[in-house]
């Protein structure tokens, strides 16, 4: 963890998480499958989060669930995860750890911070917590999660320094 930017009411950090997509059905097996190797079952309804004290499981889309390693893993152990999912004709599981990065946001002034950076509602009503969206922020497609205390925010890693500096241009304004 590094942290970035810090003002009146507002941490942000930037985070080495690992992300794996998982592709599937989402039906008896998927879940089964899913809740028994992380003891955790897979959100239901579209873009609800699940979490952990070691995972955030976060469901994209009717088929594509994103699974963030909370804590750092042994990056063997992680493709080994992969592939046991991989032998399960119901799942498809891809690496996206090393392709994006990832920001913490919190304290009390987080979405008047966020709002500058984009037109995405981050309302309760819009953005419950325990929820993801794609949105653009600072131009950039990125995922959000809220987290209640926080915001998780993560985009493709070749927009890393861009993104790094629309933050801190946003600070300052």
């Amino acid at each position: 963890m590094t942290k970035l930017l810090s003002s009146e009411g507002l941490d942000i950090h930037q985070k080495n998480f690992q992300q794996i997509l998982i592709r599937g059905d989402g039906k008896d097996q998927f879940n089964k499958i899913i809740s028994d190797e992380l003891s955790i079952n897979p959100p239901a309804k579209n873009l609800e989060v699940i979490k952990n004290d070691k995972y955030l499981l976060a469901k994209n889309s009717f088929d594509q669930w994103s699974l963030l390693y909370l804590d750092e893993q042994d990056y063997k152990e992680t493709l080994k995860f992969i592939s046991l999912l991989n032998e399960k004709d119901e799942i498809l599981a891809s690496d996206y750890s090393y392709g994006q990065v990832y920001f913490e946001i919190f304290g009390e002034n987080k979405n008047e911070f966020l709002n500058k950076l984009t037109q995405f509602d981050l309302r309760l009503k819009k953005l419950p917590i325990n929820s993801m969206a794609q949105t653009l922020i600072a131009r950039i497609d990125c995922y959000i999660y809220n987290l209640k205390d926080k915001y998780i925010v993560t985009c493709n890693k070749s927009f890393e320094q861009y993104f790094k500096d629309r933050l801190a241009d946003t600070v300052n304004l």
